[in-house]
């Protein structure tokens, strides 16, 4: 394993910290809206977990960023796969393959 690699998962570790903390704050739960609304918060979230996955995949990244990322990555499972890692799992894997194809990703 890369010295960088390394450092990743550490940034990754510290970053779930993070999380836990964040979780257990009431104030970071979803503001009350329409269906639509929260549709639009579910394809932004998506979007920019795609780019953090992009990202990750091309570069170590800072703290704060991978912090970030992970705090996107904990949204998208609680707000658009109800917490369901498998369904979040599939989805991915389906917007990876799409990419791979040279498919335009469902997300914005």
């Amino acid at each position: 394993m890369t010295h960088r690699r390394t450092l990743s998962i550490a940034a990754t570790i510290a970053a779930s910290l993070l999380l836990a903390t964040l979780a257990s704050n009431p104030r970071a739960q979803p503001p009350n809206g329409t269906h639509a609304a929260v549709d639009r918060e579910v394809r932004s979230l998506k979007a920019a977990y795609l780019r953090c996955e992009r990202a990750a995949t091309e570069r170590l990244l800072g703290m704060g960023e991978a912090a970030n990322c992970s705090v996107i990555y904990e949204e998208l499972l609680r707000v658009g796969f109800g917490g369901d890692f498998k369904r979040l799992l599939a989805w991915w894997h389906a917007e990876r393959v799409a990419e791979a194809r040279g498919e335009r990703i469902a997300t914005p």
